[in-house]
């Protein structure tokens, strides 16, 4: 695995799909009419497409546990992450393609078409965690798109402690809503993960109560999560526990040009903070603040990790954390 110096090695494993960005649509379209759009823009997706083109944008590398369908579109996704990332598997599907609308209120709705997702295995993701080195990174990401995936996470995680690799989840949304089922299949694969990255909406779906305030969610599901939580609360920044007390990153004012991706962008920043040893509030706050100039920039753009880490490593209480 390659690696900078000493640094532990970063691997990212997850969906990777086409993404059709249209929008913003208001009010939402009638069934049979036609709407305009101002803006459309088609590029790399998926938790693990956002991801990867964070860490390249910020000059982080990373392995790649990834699928693409047999098709043009698949090759037209390999050749966007060739020159910085391993190769995919190909497989023989239609690569998957996500249509993500955007609304004036900067919120967006998804349509997916799982393509090769539905078929992806997790052999290649337990190979990576045999070949990882203790003390490397995992981060897994949007798994409730992977349906061969799902039930298998739990062993995978759990494997990935015994042989001291650090893992990180992102689920993202259910497909089919936050059922019982969902809810214990999630919590079997929390029991062995070290951070879990959720955003507000997913917590508190995921708890079966939408109105729970963040460190009233936070407090309710850390037990059932083997390490860290770290809430993403959109422009409100981030929640986590500091010891015993709730602490927030506050994101800066921005004027938003592009929310889709930001939550990966985070995942991607807070890997790279904990991969190079930033304290734990310093990493948090780092994050937000790559996902926040990610956000704010259309096409998107992304600061040098080098100068994020230098800033926040020199003083990472200023950074951003304080008690609530």
């Amino acid at each position: 695995m390659p690696r900078g110096g000493d640094r532990p090695g970063l691997i990212v494993a997850g969906n990777a799909s086409i993404d059709l960005l249209l929008g913003p649509v208001a009010p939402w379209p009638a069934v049979g009419t036609e709407a305009l759009v101002e803006r459309i823009a088609w590029r790399l997706g998926g938790a693990l497409g956002n991801t990867a083109l964070a860490l390249h944008g910020l000059g982080v590398h990373a392995e790649l546990v990834w699928d693409v369908g047999d098709d043009e579109a698949g090759q037209g996704l390999a050749a966007l992450l060739r020159a910085a990332f391993e190769p995919p598997r190909i497989q023989r599907a239609p690569t998957s393609v996500t249509v993500a609308l955007t609304h004036p209120s900067g919120e967006r709705t998804f349509v997916s078409h799982l393509g090769h997702l539905a078929v992806s295995e997790p052999d290649a993701l337990a190979a990576a965690i045999e070949a990882a080195a203790p003390g490397d990174l995992l981060l897994v990401g949007g798994t409730f798109l992977l349906p061969r995936w799902r039930l298998a996470l739990p062993e995978l995680f759990a494997r990935a402690r015994e042989r001291g690799v650090r893992t990180a989840l992102d689920t993202g949304w259910p497909t089919e809503g936050w059922t019982d089922a969902v809810r214990a299949e999630t919590f079997a694969t929390l029991a062995h993960v070290d951070l879990f990255l959720p955003n507000l909406d997913e917590v508190r779906g995921l708890l079966g109560d939408e109105d729970l305030a963040p460190d009233a969610a936070l407090r309710a599901l850390a037990p059932r999560v083997a390490g860290r939580v770290v809430v993403k609360l959109g422009p409100d920044g981030a929640g986590y526990f500091d010891g015993d007390r709730f602490a927030t990153a506050p994101a800066p004012p921005i004027e938003v040009a592009d929310t889709v991706g930001a939550g990966d962008t985070f995942n991607a920043a807070i890997l790279a903070g904990l991969r190079d040893d930033l304290p734990w509030d310093a990493a948090v706050a780092a994050a937000v603040e790559v996902a926040s100039q990610a956000v704010a920039s259309s096409p998107r753009r992304y600061p040098e990790w080098g100068s994020v880490r230098r800033a926040h490593s020199a003083s990472p209480t200023a950074a951003g954390a304080r008690a609530g």
